[in-house]
């Protein structure tokens, strides 16, 4: 499958007109799923291989949605005994959420090896000015070849490192990924913490009318569909204006979530 051409279509959760508090549920939920597939295990090693590459541990997290992985990451990054500092950031951003991951963080990370702050502001990440090794999890599908190649182009021209990580190319996962992502939406939902106006709203969408299981199902279809290829990857990064100043490495992480990454560092 990683011969086949990717899918430009469209998910539910990034049209327009998709109403904010539904959105902010969604990207709740994906969150949900990294910890409960313990995503941040396999998800890790690419970061953690940049870093041993010489990468700065000042960690800027473009594309966050709700918080997404990296703070997760960070603290298995901490267990083994490398420290970061992690700033989120989105075009859009959560601010709430990102409140709610620094301070989850800062409870379960004491002292000042270690911490989490945000971006209130809009960030491109297609014209980011925010220094660090940047980290792009789970959402690089999203963004077609030219906005994709915008945001690699961004990190050359500052000279920042760049590790993306989305899921391989399969024809597995969009047979079956869907079902057990949306299984998990059903199964997660009331263990999840939220304000209680939003966990009556999140248990009405989930179990009355299910919106969120046919929003994870559908996305998650489309989501596979979208994956770029390691060849395309490839391409793209050969097309970079200065592209030889930077070493990129391309790869897939042997595990449950199938996790490919592109890491890019400067020479």
């Amino acid at each position: 499958m990683d011969s086949l051409p990717r899918i430009q279509f469209v998910e539910l959760h990034d049209l327009e007109g998709t109403p904010p508090v539904l959105r902010t549920l969604h990207t709740e939920s994906i969150t949900t799923i990294y910890r409960l597939t313990d995503a941040a295990r396999e998800y890790s090693r690419p970061l953690a291989r940049a870093l041993r590459s010489g990468a700065a541990h000042r960690i800027v997290d473009l594309c966050a949605g709700s918080g997404g992985p990296v703070p997760l990451i960070q603290r298995r990054l901490h267990a083994e005994g490398v420290h970061t500092h992690v700033t989120l950031t989105d075009l859009v951003p959560n601010v709430r959420a990102f409140e709610r991951v620094t301070a989850g963080n800062r409870r379960r990370l004491r002292g000042s090896c270690c911490s989490v702050d945000h971006v209130p502001t809009s960030v491109d990440a297609t014209d980011c000015r925010v220094e660090g090794t940047r980290t792009i999890y789970g959402a690089f599908h999203h963004f077609p070849p030219a906005l994709a190649a915008r945001m690699l182009q961004n990190a050359v021209d500052t000279r920042q490192p760049i590790v993306v990580v989305d899921t391989k190319r399969s024809f597995v996962y969009p047979v079956f990924f869907p079902f057990l992502l949306t299984l998990a939406v059903l199964v997660a939902a009331p263990f999840q913490r939220n304000p209680l106006p939003r966990y009556l709203l999140r248990l009405l969408l989930t179990y009355v009318v299910p919106v969120l299981p046919f929003m994870m199902f559908f996305d998650s279809v489309v989501s596979f569909l979208r994956m770029y290829g390691r060849a395309e990857l490839r391409r793209i990064v050969d097309g970079l204006d200065r592209t030889e100043s930077f070493t990129w490495t391309i790869g897939v992480e042997p595990g449950f979530t199938g996790a490919q990454y592109l890491i890019g560092i400067p020479r």
